[in-house]
């Protein structure tokens, strides 16, 4: 009904009230993390882009307006006189002005420019009362076109449909290459709900082209709405006389055949489906689905139908701006969990890596020195056995000395020491290289995954700039190991250090030109040099030295190794610091928040789309909300609702992050899936909204199986069933934190599914803090460092009841007065006790699951296989003689 539009106008402009306030927390938000959280660039970058939320700002700002276009002035004046219901506008005129209908207590017309500036003119509707505008006043004069500031028709007046800051827009009739401009300078900043009004029996050319246009300029569906000039008034057809009679039915033969023009027409011009029926709007209403194609209705149904258009248009533009809001505050969150996800692994394998790095390093130095000690006599044989092969071939050592040396001038001196230098390069020569193959076995046993390893650590650290790093000490020692210098891979230290050792020993040499100086320098005087210098150099000697300098070099790089890793190490100490307490903000903080506002933004699209779910009664309470049946809602039936009324923020926050992980957990058959959530603001007069999270609706718990009595078989099944939940959660990187008989759902089979994600967290998310039902708490729970594990210790647990078959408290739980006691005796050892009917596969596997520590307990990959071989072992069993504990009851 039209009557019911001012209805939706101002559910819209509550809607957008909402997004405006959402909106607002987001940025605010959003500057908050670029002023205070000191991310990582690529990260901040992303999360901060800010030009969706001026988009959407805009967006927001929008007026709602009806833009009338249509075949002539006459098509428009009829919609709008009808939608008013009043004769506003008059029917037969031509060439008008742009004409805004805008709300206000007093009829008023006047001429302005853009809306703003107001022309002092006497109108003709100035002049005395009126009904219709008066067509002086409507009709541009020939001295006004369009594209030159023309004056627009403002009226307002006190209409119900115009109440919620709502327009009405007729715009000019203009050519069509004109369209855009006139629009762009006429009507500005608007939601437009586009109307095509048509009068005649078919569109023309000229028409076409404008609605093509007009579709390029607005990307939404349009309302078709075919009128006439006759009046609707419903009429007694047995009061008029034969002839008005025949002539009625003439009327509207002549009628359904526009019609039926009008939609072939816009059939084949592909505006409206073939298969469209106006019966298809009114099913749209009731699926609450965006409208994807135009519509097309008669002017008799407008009371009736376009409202629906109306809805779709609101509701399609709220929803998808709420939904841009949600993926932005979906994303943000998802961020920060990644990110508190790298932290925490740098947070463990930062110590361990410094840890690995001076392990490592250390057994190459041991290593290194052991060699120098070790192979000092294998270093001795190699050089000796180097001079006994030089003294049998004293020639090929001179082999190329007299051939490149043609200075015959030279002094007996001067030859003896070249002579001397080339006996010296050929002995370093050969025995480094025999060196280097004896320990270059070490290069593939410690350079890739250690200088990997410090290179990592080191690139998040600037200052070490200027001093050596830890990484080029380990290339020092590396350098010593396999006598390569770094800088050139033919180059050998060891025949550096070797030439020096034997530089100096020249100066001990008795020189053979020590009596004369007119000695001749021929080739068996060299041969004599060669000879003597073999045999006054000592393998021995030479091995020492080499050791010794070897183990010097060693033993400075490892201390420059030591040095540099203690800069580093406090370096990253340092940066490990700010790591965790940015951790600690994202997981307090921001994730928090951004939860917040992902659960508003998206109840808002599930209200829009859904509506608020109906409560049949309460089926249930729980220690943070109330479960209640309620109508099918969003095609889930039978379906239920959880309502919570969080009284602080923390509670809040709390509720938020089980929402986003509920929902954010992809299908499976053992979790009950969160279906949607909606906040009733309205709750508690307003003051203490309440969050109703919607789901599939089952049909107990496993506290009330137990309690009115469940076969071992079922029992057995259901417990299978909850292993895969817990395992699929632990999949997901979630942990639940709250296994226990009342979050163990069951359905109409007795299938088992978990629910109550209060408590579920990623481990990177947990904080420590003590959650859970005491009973089923871990006893690590106590001390605030925990992990997935505390899962397995709640199933031992949820299993001993299982076994049980009945609800009553463990005896050895039983004894203790507050759960401070049962905590303290829980961490000494204390648990249930074993039943008579226990078998010993169960209670095996009992002990396992709830041992101390946690790494002591089975992976569930473990624990279900076993689980299965009991269940198989009870299916064969239930066909003979069923044991005593499998019908045990309560």
């Amino acid at each position: 009904m039209l009557s019911d539009i001012p209805r939706e106008f101002k559910k819209y402009s509550k809607h957008c009230q909402s997004l405006g306030r959402i909106l607002q927390d987001t940025r605010v938000s959003l500057e908050d993390i670029n002023n205070v959280l000191q991310l990582v660039r690529d990260i901040k970058d992303d999360l901060l882009n800010l030009d969706t939320i001026e988009s959407l700002k805009s967006k927001l700002d929008r007026t709602p307006t009806i833009l009338v276009f249509g075949q002539n002035c006459h098509a428009k004046a009829l919609f709008v006189n009808y939608l008013l219901g009043q004769a506003i506008l008059p029917q037969f005129s031509s060439r008008w002005r742009y004409v805004t209908f805008i709300y206000g207590h007093m009829k008023n017309i006047r001429l302005t420019l853009g809306h703003e500036i107001e022309i002092v003119e006497k109108l003709k509707a100035h002049e005395k009362p009126w009904i219709t505008i008066p067509e002086e006043d409507l009709q541009r004069g020939n001295d006004e076109p369009l594209l030159d500031h023309c004056p627009s028709l403002e009226v307002e007046m006190c209409h119900s449909i115009l109440r919620e800051n709502v327009e009405i827009i007729v715009p000019a009739d203009c050519q069509v290459e004109e369209l855009t401009e006139t629009l762009n300078r006429n009507v500005n900043n608007v939601l437009p709900l586009v109307i095509y009004a048509v009068s005649e029996d078919i569109l023309n050319d000229s028409n076409i082209q404008e609605i093509r246009k007009l579709k390029d300029i607005y990307k939404i569906p349009f309302l078709f709405v075919s009128v006439s000039s006759r009046d609707h008034t419903a009429l007694s057809t047995e009061s008029l006389t034969e002839s008005e009679q025949h002539s009625a039915e003439v009327s509207a033969v002549r009628e359904n055949s526009k019609l039926q023009n009008i939609h072939d027409q816009l059939v084949r011009l592909g505006f409206i489906s073939e298969n469209f029926k106006t019966d298809d709007v009114m099913k749209r209403k009731s699926l609450c689905l965006e409208c994807s194609l135009d519509s097309f209705i008669c002017d008799k149904k407008i009371n009736d139908e376009f409202i629906v258009y109306v809805i779709d248009v609101l509701k399609s533009t709220i929803l998808k701006m709420a939904a841009k809001l949600s993926e932005i505050h979906t994303k943000c969150l998802r961020k920060f969990i990644l990110c508190a996800f790298d932290m925490a692994r740098e947070i463990q394998i930062t110590p361990r890596r410094i840890l690995y790095a001076q392990g490592v390093e250390l057994k190459l130095y041991k290593t290194l020195m052991n060699i120098a000690c070790e192979q000092q006599e294998e270093i001795a044989a190699i050089i000796q056995r180097t001079l006994q092969d030089m003294r049998s071939n004293v020639a090929e050592v001179l082999e190329g000395y007299n051939q490149n040396n043609t200075n015959h001038q030279l002094t007996a001196k001067m030859a003896t020491m070249e002579i001397q230098q080339l006996v010296l390069k050929k002995l370093s020569t050969s025995v480094a290289i025999q060196i280097v193959q004896s320990v270059g076995c070490l290069q593939e046993s410690f350079t890739g995954t250690l200088q990997r390893c410090l290179e990592s650590l080191e690139k998040t650290c600037h200052e070490l700039e200027g001093s050596l790093s830890a990484s080029d000490a380990v290339k020092q020692i590396i350098s010593a190991a396999y006598s390569i210098d770094i800088k050139s891979s033919t180059s050998f230290s060891i025949v550096h250090t070797l030439m020096d050792r034997l530089r100096t020993l020249l100066s001990t040499f008795a020189l053979p030109w020590s009596s004369s100086n007119q000695i001749q320098c021929n080739f068996q005087w060299q041969l004599q040099v060669v000879t003597n210098m073999i045999d006054k150099l000592s393998a021995s000697k030479l091995a020492k030295t080499i050791s010794v300098q070897f183990q010097e070099h060693v033993k400075s790089s490892h201390e420059a190794f030591q040095s540099a890793m203690r800069s580093l190490e406090g370096q990253l100490t340092c940066q490990l610091e700010q790591t965790e307490e940015q951790r600690i903000t994202i997981r307090k903080r921001h994730a928090p928040k951004f939860a917040r506002l992902a659960l508003e933004s998206t109840s808002l699209c599930d209200l829009v789309k859904y509506g608020m779910p109906k409560q049949i009664k309460e089926i249930g309470r729980g220690q943070y909300g109330v479960v209640s049946s309620c109508e099918p809602w969003a095609r889930i039936n039978p379906c239920a609702f959880k309502s919570v009324v969080p009284p602080d923020d923390r509670h809040w926050n709390d509720l938020a992050m089980e929402f986003f992980y509920t929902r954010t957990i992809p299908e499976h058959p053992r979790i009950v899936k969160l279906r949607g959530s909606v906040i009733d603001y309205t709750y508690g007069g307003g003051s203490s909204p309440a969050v109703l999270l919607i789901m599939e609706r089952m049909t107990r718990d496993l506290y009330c199986g137990l309690r009115n009595g469940l076969s071992w078989v079922v029992r057995l099944q259901i417990a299978i069933d909850v292993i895969e939940g817990i395992r699929y959660l632990h999949s997901q990187g979630l942990v639940h934190r709250d296994i226990k008989l009342k979050n163990v759902l069951l359905d109409t089979k007795d299938r088992a599914k978990l629910t109550d994600f209060g408590f579920c967290i990623p481990e990177a998310m947990m904080s420590g803090s003590i959650v859970g039902t005491p009973v089923h708490m871990a006893p690590e729970l106590l001390s605030g460092r925990y992990d997935s594990s505390v899962d397995v210790y709640a199933f031992g647990i949820l299993f001993w009841y299982i076994c049980a078959g009945h609800v009553k408290l463990p005896t050895h739980f039983d004894q203790f007065q507050n759960k401070e006691q049962l905590w303290n005796n829980v961490r000494r050892g204390t648990r249930p006790e074993r039943l008579p009917h226990f078998d010993n596969a169960c209670w095996n596997l009992m002990e396992q699951c709830w041992a101390a520590e946690p790494y002591e307990r089975p992976l569930l990959g473990y624990v279900q296989p076993q689980l299965e071989a009991i269940y198989n072992k009870a299916i064969s069993d239930s066909s003979g003689k069923l044991s005593s504990y499998c019908y045990h009851w309560i």
